[in-house]
């Protein structure tokens, strides 16, 4: 007896599990994106922390580099919108595709429409953490510095008590003043005083 295979078609899903390249793309800046924030947020030794602000602030004031930043923004952005549009929408839609025939083809769509929101959003939203994450770090490794001058020269004073010591003399140099002048008018008084009794007299 002769046995006969029969070989089904794969299901419209199964048959587009591939990205598309702009996909793949994104994909990849993500990945790259969530690399950085991990060597930010690790507790790496100040020298490597200062070398990766000081690369990041080339890269961001090159020209090419903002262009390049302004057209992946731009791109991803109308994507999300689309993808929003097409992945989020609810109601009549979910209807259509009970009633449409290729029902796999239009939940294949709807899926890869979410995908893509997710991938597109968390490359947006990884991008602004980088930007808020290298402000945080560039702050602490300048307060760093300014504590370990500080602790360098523990003789040296700080601006403050060096303002108060310049008042403390001020309010030394009013005060005699004051009692200068107080003497000097109450030598005054007693003159006057005396000069009036003799003329009593």
């Amino acid at each position: 007896m002769h046995t006969r295979i029969t070989i089904y078609p794969l299901s419209p899903p199964l048959q587009a599990t591939k990205m598309s390249i702009q996909m793949s793309l994104v994909f990849i800046i993500t990945i790259i994106e969530m690399v950085m924030i991990s060597l930010i947020l690790l507790p790496l030794p100040p020298k490597f922390q200062t070398l990766l602000i000081d690369k990041y602030s080339l890269l961001i004031k090159n020209s090419n580099f903002q262009i390049i930043i302004i057209f992946i923004d731009t791109l991803v952005s109308i994507m999300f919108v689309d993808a929003c549009k097409n992945g989020l929408s609810w109601g009549k839609q979910d209807e259509l595709i009970e009633f449409n025939k290729n029902t796999w083809d239009e939940k294949a769509k709807k899926f890869y429409c979410q995908r893509n929101l997710y991938i597109l959003g968390a490359l947006l939203a990884f991008q602004i953490c980088i930007w808020f994450l290298i402000m945080q770090l560039n702050s602490t490794i300048k307060n760093k510095d300014k504590l370990s001058k500080l602790i360098k020269e523990p003789n040296s004073k700080s601006e403050v008590e060096i303002e108060l010591k310049k008042l403390e003399i001020d309010v030394k140099n009013l005060k005699n003043q004051y009692d200068s002048n107080w003497n000097e008018i109450s030598k005054k008084d007693k003159v006057d005083i005396s000069i009036n009794e003799k003329k009593n007299l």
